[in-house]
């Protein structure tokens, strides 16, 4: 085993994956040797979506493109067209695949399938101590916290997905519905359906939950079967499921300066956004700050997002916590009254001060005054 490399990433996640590739990419940057240090070799398949303006370095393995996106919730049915934006899915699994395959192939590359114990400096050389001893490296990036547990989040995003066949063609397969609330109960969480159609006979049903308190599997599956039962109402067979829990939590404030030689990216540098959950356009951005760093020594942003996203993120998550039972109305009235584009613009923090404006005057205001008060700017 090597003792020193100029690049360790710790964690082969769609972070850390990303940062591998670009780094070996950029042809200004002289690699010589990079180590990826990963816990878990094996990666749960998960579904990616995001939408984006333009190609992107992984358009090569994106799946599904839909240009229409639609918003349900009980009387009320919205669908926007998307204009300069297409919603896009990428399997995980195909990311990882095709990622690890060049990687190994890269005689610069290591892949060491161990925990991070700690990282530390010695003489201003970041080291990583792993099990089989320690590592030094010029830089060392990092996707999850190193030597101390994470805290654990007010609020989880948690969820199961079915990819289902139908006996009959049933499904609009241009059209990608983010959140459908027309099934409603009397639950302290706030709880919605996402569906992804593939083909006109298949697509991902998944049953999504912003709660503090995860739930029982058999939660979402009788949610699951109920949602189809009640809204596409053909037989089915279940192809694959899907599984996770991702943290609704605002990073704290120590991304990267420009100066230190140990550098967040992913979870750690805040790329999972608060509110939604999305995370791989984000990580793509922070790459290309990283490599923009590397290159001219021009600062990455602290943090991630700008001040006032963090705030409305704050203000959002406190709107779960507080009041679960009127997020279904909060969400309508935002799809209702704002262009499919503008919101998913807003959700990518892509937005002027004038266009917020105007999205949070079309929105109910009791609620929001009300956290208004309480929420820390």
């Amino acid at each position: 085993m090597r003792t020193h490399y100029q690049y360790i990433i710790i964690g082969a996640g769609c972070a850390g994956l990303q940062l591998a590739d670009a780094l070996l990419k950029e042809t200004s940057l002289t690699v010589g040797s990079l180590l990826i240090l990963e816990a878990n070799p094996q990666h749960e398949p998960k579904t990616w979506c995001f939408w984006q303006q333009s190609d992107h370095p992984y358009q090569h393995l994106v799946k599904k493109t839909w240009k229409k996106i639609s918003f349900g919730a009980p009387a009320i049915a919205v669908k926007g067209e998307l204009t300069n934006l297409c919603y896009q899915y990428i399997s995980s699994s195909d990311f990882f695949s095709h990622q690890l395959k060049l990687l190994e192939q890269d005689s610069r590359v290591d892949i060491i399938y161990e925990k991070a114990n700690t990282i530390t400096f010695i003489n201003d050389i970041p080291q990583v101590c792993i099990d089989a001893g320690i590592i030094s490296a010029e830089y060392i990036f990092y996707s999850y916290p190193i030597g101390n547990p994470m805290q654990t989040p007010t609020l989880w995003q948690h969820f199961l997905g079915w990819e289902i066949e139908t006996t009959e063609p049933v499904f609009a397969d241009d059209t990608a519905t983010m959140m459908d609330f027309s099934l409603t109960d009397n639950r302290d969480a706030v709880f919605f359906h996402y569906l992804l159609p593939f083909s006109s006979t298949t697509a991902l049903v998944e049953c999504t939950f912003f709660s503090a308190e995860l739930v029982d599997r058999s939660v979402y599956e009788a949610l699951l079967t109920q949602y189809i039962q009640e809204y596409i109402r053909v037989p089915f067979t279940i192809r694959t499921k899907e599984e996770g829990k991702i943290p609704m939590a605002l990073t704290a404030n120590n991304i990267h300066s420009g100066t230190s030689k140990i550098i967040p990216i992913g979870t750690a540098a805040g790329c999972i956004k608060a509110s939604t959950g999305y995370s791989f356009t984000r990580c793509m951005k922070h790459t290309q700050q990283v490599i923009r760093w590397l290159k001219s020594g021009i600062p990455m942003r602290i943090p991630l997002s700008p001040r006032r996203f963090l705030f409305y993120d704050r203000l959002f998550l406190s709107l779960i916590q507080q009041y679960p039972s009127r997020m279904p109305g909060i969400f309508s009235a935002l799809f209702k009254n704002n262009p499919v584009n503008t919101i998913l613009q807003f959700l990518d923090e892509d937005t002027s001060l004038w266009q917020e404006a105007l999205i949070f005057l079309r929105l109910p205001k009791k609620y929001f005054l009300k956290v208004l008060l309480n929420v820390k700017r």
